[in-house]
């Protein structure tokens, strides 16, 4: 049976990966053996790691296919308020609904998309936002 065991996030500016990635999105780093073309972030589950590549890339999320990686997260609207705060860019203003939940996207500074995902949570609960 196949097990993922790398999820790769290619990057074209490692710095500003770093800074998305640990600063705002509260990885930490686990290792930069191979900087600045690779850095490894502490993560349960598979290794995560960033890729240095040459240019961005802007995904026409959510209308081609591509692959997502959802960030499982306990407050979705706390989480969008402070990552917000932060300046993390948007796709969705406010949580959308999933059949597991709620979610919104989010973009990284080379144009990856994620989603930020709620289990059980509703677009109508006030939650803290």
């Amino acid at each position: 049976m196949p097990k993922i065991c790398v999820i790769q996030f290619n990057v074209s500016d490692m710095d500003a990966a770093i800074d998305f990635y640990c600063s705002k999105l509260g990885f930490s780093i686990k290792g930069k053996e191979y900087y600045p073309d690779i850095v490894l972030l502490d993560h349960e589950g598979p290794s995560v790691l960033l890729y240095k590549v040459d240019k961005p890339f802007k995904i026409d999320y959510p209308n081609v296919a591509q692959t997502l990686v959802n960030i499982q997260v306990d407050d979705l609207r706390k989480v969008m308020a402070d990552l917000k705060a932060k300046g993390v860019e948007f796709i969705h203003d406010k949580p959308q609904p999933c059949p597991a939940g709620i979610y919104a996207a989010i973009r990284d500074p080379s144009g990856n998309v994620h989603e930020l995902l709620e289990f059980g949570g509703s677009v109508d609960d006030q939650g803290t936002s």
